[in-house]
This record gives C-alpha cells, structure tokens and sequence, in this order.
C-alpha cells in the first residue's frame, strides 16, 4: 500500500478465469495488488465477479490474500458473506445497502472489527426525485443508516460512505450524487467513492478507453473532497494520476 497517497485506490478484482483453482487466483490477486490495487475487493453484488461465488471461495480468497499481507474488502448485501468474510480477515465490507438488505448484516457489523462502508438504500423503495430532492434524500439515507450502526455498537471510526450509486438497487441515475460528494464528505465519515464500470457506463460510452478516462476523472474529483478511497476494476491508469497529483510542481 502507498501510504503516502491518502486516497486509496479499492481495486474490483477481476480473475480472468473465475473458475480457476484457489492458487492461480490467489497469484493473479497478488499481480492485481503489485498493480496499484492498495485493496483488493471481492464483489459478489449482482453483476461483479465473484456474484454467486460459494463461501468457501470467499474464506479461501480472504484468508490467502491476507496471509501474504494484501488487504481485502468484501462487496455484499449478505449478512453470512459479511460474516464469512470478517471472520476470514476482511478488513471491509461494502454494502451499498447500508445493512438494510438483510436484518442480520447489523449483527455482523456490531461483532466485528471490520470496516463498513454503507450505501443510502432503504427497505422503502422511491422512484423519482428532483435533483435537490436526491441529494437531501441520498445524505438523509446514509444519516439513517449510520445511526442504525452506531445502535449496533459499531464505532464512528469503523463506518465509511459509499458514494457514486443511486437511491436505490434500482435507480437507473446511479450518477446524480456526483455533483454533491461534499454534502457526503460534510457528514465526517470517510468516503469511498465508487467508479466501477455501471456507474461510468451512465456516464459517457460503454467503450473500455472512454470508461477508464472516466475513471481518472472521478478519482481527481475524489481526492479533491479527501475521499479516502476510489473503487475500480481497472487501476493502473488511476494509480498513475493520483501518483501524479503528488508530484511536486517544477518552476520554470
């Protein structure tokens, strides 16, 4: 991890054979780490690659990847995922539910020495806002479900907010909350803003090049609120601007 780069890049790992055996993936998540993948995501959330994935890949995954010092996040709206995963080493759990999904991710939260960085979604579902509206209804979200963990006994230090998706599973305008990520940063949680290739896609054309230019764009916008990390399949262009960004000017 480069730790003198404060936003951290949370790459979305990728095996190109997902069927693989535990050793070649768990080779090709260290390449994916030397990359520039300060951690390395496991997303079993309906469209990522390790969706449906048994929990004893997800064991195996976890606890490999941090035998040889590489940290790990897991994506999921499942509380026994959650719990395979943080009971295997996870350092954090991605929910973009902000444990609502499932009533027992609260439990696994509260128990756990795991991060968590949780979504606005609700268990009421909304279908269309202005964009005032969205904004008030996307930070009021996070506020409700922050709160909900506190309850659980998870520490202040231990919540972040997932930034970049939409009010809901549904939302087809997963972009709109880009315009406010400093009425998120403002709630005094960490932030991790998300670029992972749904979100960008609504964002200019579904071409790889196009998708990691917008990948860059969003890690800019990112540090420029202090987000503390930027969630990408693709690294290597992402590292290699926040690299620049610390750089020191030359005078001429």
């Amino acid at each position: 991890m480069d730790l003198q780069r404060g936003t951290r890049v949370i790459g979305i790992f990728s095996p190109s054979a997902p069927d693989a055996d535990l050793a070649d993936l768990i080779r090709e998540a260290v390449r994916f780490h030397e990359d520039g993948a300060d951690i390395v995501d496991l997303d079993t959330l309906r469209g990522g690659p390790f969706h449906g994935a048994d929990e004893d890949t997800i064991a195996l995954l976890v606890r490999g990847l941090g035998e040889v010092g590489i940290p790990v996040s897991a994506s999921t709206t499942s509380a026994d995922v959650a719990s395979v995963a943080v009971d295997h080493g996870a350092a954090w759990i991605i929910d973009p539910s902000g444990a609502t999904a499932d009533p027992a991710m609260r439990a696994v939260a509260g128990r756990s020495e795991a991060g968590w960085i949780i979504g606005p979604w609700s268990p009421r579902r909304v279908d269309r806002y202005g964009a005032a509206d969205a904004a008030d209804a996307y930070t009021d979200g996070l506020v409700r479900n922050v709160a909900a963990l506190l309850d659980a006994g998870v520490r202040t230090d231990r919540i972040g907010l997932h930034a970049g998706a939409g009010l809901s599973a549904e939302d087809e305008e997963s972009w709109r909350m880009l315009n406010h990520l400093d009425r998120i940063a403002s709630l005094g949680c960490r932030v991790l803003v998300d670029a992972r290739d749904e979100i960008l896609a609504a964002m200019t054309a579904d071409d790889a090049e196009r998708l990691e230019d917008a990948a860059v764009g969003l890690a800019v916008l990112g540090t420029g609120i202090g987000a503390w990390g930027i969630r990408v399949r693709s690294v290597g262009r992402v590292v290699g601007a926040l690299q620049r960004m610390l750089e020191p000017r030359q005078i001429v």
